[in-house]
Formats: structure tokens, sequence, C-alpha cells
């Protein structure tokens, strides 16, 4: 008998009634378009790196920028030494924006940020102590707290404010705190008028300062607070955009950042999925635009203008593997009717589906071969041979 080609592999039916050209076991092989068989590459190794077992490895689009995680250290890809004191075996996700790189791995978070790693948003100050003195001040009820400065001017959000009652020429004296975050250089306190909601910001000092005074007449108050109740990320297991906002997920729950403030997020406005989230991927196209979510019991599309119309629609009855998803150029496929745009792929409990315009989802391979896969898994699409790989635990 003379087999010609391959089909790949198959699990739909009992071995004895594949086809000549089925397979139930392929190890270490490639079957291209034209069903051929061939040895898959091998590796070559390009550099030394610290001893160890390593996880999370990670590169972007460009090929530019590569991390891992060892033991409890995040590295670049040639070794050098980027942050320490992670906790150990929890993987590490990551996702670029613009030219900063920002990653988490549900205990530890941060930023790369000009090849520096640095914490990602700032931590919320306590409200400031505060006592009487003589100034120029109207008599009334004042609101006030603080935020901080970074070095490249991001601000911090703010706790709930304090407030105090002011006799007509009285004074105010804030004992502050001080950050312990290096890229913190200034702070602001922020205070109301008399009897008014609104906090202004009235005083900037370094963030070393830890007692200052404000006496004056609170006319000059003018510059809004509009950071108070947000804070920086919780620490997630998965990272993505969407218009404007990045997404963290943390067990259950997605949270978006503020729009276009991907350091700033506000805690009280996560949307709950079904399970644990394991996939987010957003496709903006004229056909349709929305973002494929999928958990650890099924996959769906969120529905709605943003964050807060969200609606969770589920289509399959099974979930995604978290890390598998990724894109891959969308004239490869079927008939090339839907050219050259990028549609997302990923790794689910029972087949690979991928994310089609007008948002919905199709499974490639579970007519024809059942993956038994769970927990983690990891993808990437090489053009230059339009191959797709997708591993996941068993």
């Amino acid at each position: 008998m003379e087999i010609k080609s391959f089909n790949g592999l198959r699990s739909d039916r009992p071995v004895e009634r594949f086809d000549p050209a089925d397979l139930s076991i392929a190890t270490n092989v490639d079957i291209d378009n034209s069903g051929a068989i061939s040895r898959r590459d091998g590796y070559a190794i390009v550099g030394s790196v610290p001893a160890g077992a390593k996880h999370s490895l990670w590169a972007d689009d460009s090929g530019t920028i590569g991390l891992y995680v060892s033991g409890t250290v995040l590295y670049s890809i040639a070794g050098v030494a980027l942050l320490t004191g992670l906790t150990a075996g929890l993987p590490m996700a990551y996702h670029r924006e613009l030219d900063r790189v920002y990653f988490s791995n549900g205990a530890q978070s941060g930023v790369l940020d000009n090849g520096v790693v640095r914490s990602w948003g700032l931590p919320v100050p306590t409200t400031p102590a505060v006592t009487l003195t003589v100034g120029n001040m109207p008599a009334g009820g004042y609101q006030f707290t603080l935020t901080y400065f970074r070095n490249d001017g991001q601000e911090s959000g703010a706790a709930l404010s304090g407030r105090v009652a002011v006799p007509e020429g009285g004074g105010l004296v804030f004992t502050l705190p001080v950050s312990s975050d290096p890229t913190v250089t200034t702070k602001g306190v922020y205070l109301s008028t008399p009897n008014g909601d609104v906090k202004y910001l009235a005083l900037v000092v370094p963030n070393a300062t830890t007692s200052v005074s404000y006496t004056n007449d609170a006319k000059e108050l003018v510059t809004p607070l509009i950071t108070q109740f947000l804070s920086g990320p919780p620490a997630g297991h998965l990272i993505r955009s969407y218009r404007g906002q990045v997404y963290v997920a943390v067990d259950d729950t997605l949270y978006p950042s503020e729009p276009y403030a991907y350091e700033l997020f506000d805690l009280r406005n996560g949307i709950p999925l079904d399970g644990r989230v394991a996939l987010f991927e957003a496709l903006d196209d004229v056909d349709g635009s929305g973002v494929f979510v999928g958990t650890d019991r099924t996959c769906g599309i969120l529905v709605g203008k943003g964050p807060a119309d969200f609606e969770y629609v589920k289509k399959t009855a099974y979930g995604a593997i978290v890390g598998t998803s990724v894109r891959v150029d969308g004239s490869l496929y079927g008939d090339n009717s839907l050219g050259a745009r990028q549609l997302p792929v990923w790794q689910t409990t029972q087949g690979v589906c991928v994310g089609l315009p007008k948002m919905s989802i199709r499974n490639l391979t579970r007519t024809r071969y059942t993956v038994a896969a769970t927990g983690r898994g990891a993808g990437i699409f090489i053009p230059a041979s339009n191959r797709l790989i997708l591993t996941s635990n068993l």
C-alpha cells in the first residue's frame, strides 16, 4: 500500500475504522497542507542562562523583549535579573502596551519600562493626620486627602477623605506619610473649599516631607482631584487590553483599568464570570467587534459597549486552557474568504477553537480529534512556515 499523504491525528472512531492516511499517534512530526509528513525541527542553544528550573517564557511580537522566571527571580532572555523576591512557582502573565510590558503572577505585579522594572501603579497613601494652627482660612468644614506622584508624572489614587472644622482665621498642619517606592518624588495635599465636597490640589511637597502647613484663604484651589477611590491593579493571572483599557483577571473576575490610564483601577468595577478566567482576546473588525472570553467552564463573548454594560454570553459548554491563545493569519482559515485578518485561536478542553468575525466561535478539531487537556498551556504561530503550535498539560 502506498500512502502519498497523511490526514493527521484522529480520535473520533476506533483505530480499526481509520482511513489508511489517519494517524493514532504523531510524535515529533509535522504535516503540511499537502499531507506530507516530516520530522519536526529541533532546537539550538543560543546562550547561557542561570541554572535551575525555568517557566513563564515570553516574548513580544517584535521579538525585541524576552522574559522568563527562575525560582524567585524575573530574568530577561539574556539572563539579566530584573526583579527578585517573587513567590516561587507562580506562573507569570505578561502584556505589552506601547513601549511598556505589564506583568503579574497573582501575588506580585510590575512594569518593565525602558529596561527597568518598577511598580505597576502606586500604593494609595494613608489619609494624613491634621491639627489646627493660625492662618487665613475662612470658617467652615474642610475635606482633605493625599496622593503620591511618580517621577514620570503618574499620580496615585487617594484614600477616603478626612474632615476637619476650621474657625475663622485658622490654618491646618498635616502630618504626612512617606512612600517607600523609590520612584515617588512628590506628594500632593488636596483640600476642599469651605463646606465643599470637591477636593482641590492645595500643596505639592517632596516625598520626604513629613509635616506641612496650609494657611491660605482657599481662593487659589482650582485643580480638582480625579483619582479618589482608585488604586493600582490587583495582582492577577491574565492581562489583556481592549479599546484603551487594560484588563486584569483575578480568579473569576475581570478588572478594567480607567480609560487610557493603565495604572489606575477602580476595584468596585469588577466583571464576574462563571469560572476562573482563562481567555480574553479582543477583536476589532468591520464585521463585528467585541471580546472572546473563556473560563475553566465555558467560552463565550462579552456583549456591550464597555465595562459598564458588558454582559457575558456563553457560546460553548466547555472551557478554555489559560495561556494558549495566539493570533493567526485569517487567510489560512477555510477558503481564504476572510483575508489577512488576525484571528484569535486557543485550546479548550475539547479541541482548538477560533474566534471569527461577527463574534462567532468555531471548534476546528472536535469532530475529528478530541484533546484531553487541562491546566495551563502555551501557543505560538510561526508565520514563516504557517505553523500553529499549542501545548497544554494533560
